[in-house]
């Protein structure tokens, strides 16, 4: 009897528990459903913004650039052995068109003109630039990773593509680029692809919408 008695105890005592743990376990989802609402409230307007920030940056980006300008950014920035190439290889000076053919490397744009130069992305993720005469001079494609931030694979003849990241700021019909520069960029491929970044952001500088 004592045994059956225990029993019919325990049952009501294993009932209680389950009926408590069920009372628990509503409450603790109660509490959580406000979380779980303002967190997908977040991923949405998240998701969102990064959506408005693509869809603004869709278009095509142009500024008149100098050799000085380009010289001058590259220089500042610590890539002095590139600056000579982009003197050259751009097509600010005519005739010219290798380090070689510079008159004077010491004074790299002598003769050089002003140049249209422009950058574009699509909606389905390409980027490229157009020299002034409107010829595809760059390739590749684009992706948004921030609100104020896209990445550009840098790539190689050889060797895996670096990663490179531009913040940029749409304002009205304007837009800046900033590339991020590593804090170690002591190896040659990543001296490359930085001054690339710069030569395409020209930082501080302006682009207008075109397209």
């Amino acid at each position: 009897m004592k045994t059956l008695g225990h029993s019919r105890q325990k049952g009501r005592k294993d009932r209680g528990a389950k009926a408590g743990a069920r009372r628990s376990w509503t409450r603790a989802a109660a509490g959580l459903a406000p979380l779980l609402a303002v967190a997908a409230a977040i991923w949405a307007v998240s998701a969102s913004s990064s959506a408005v920030a693509g869809a603004s940056l869709v278009g095509e980006w142009q500024r008149v650039t100098t050799c000085e300008d380009l010289v001058r950014t590259l220089t500042r920035a610590g890539f002095p052995e590139a600056a000579l190439e982009a003197a050259a290889g751009n097509g600010f000076i005519p005739g010219v068109f290798t380090v070689e053919d510079l008159a004077d490397p010491a004074h790299p744009c002598k003769g050089a003109i002003p140049r249209r130069h422009s950058h574009f992305f699509t909606p389905d993720g390409l980027f490229g630039s157009r020299d002034w005469d409107g010829n595809q001079v760059d390739d590749g494609t684009y992706e948004i990773v921030d609100d104020d931030a896209l990445v550009i694979p840098y790539g190689f003849e050889e060797g895996p593509p670096i990663q490179v990241t531009f913040h940029f700021r749409i304002t009205g019909e304007t837009i800046r680029l900033d590339p991020v520069m590593p804090s170690d960029c002591s190896t040659s491929r990543c001296r490359e692809a930085a001054a690339w970044s710069v030569s395409v952001a020209l930082p501080r500088k302006t682009w207008r919408r075109v397209g």
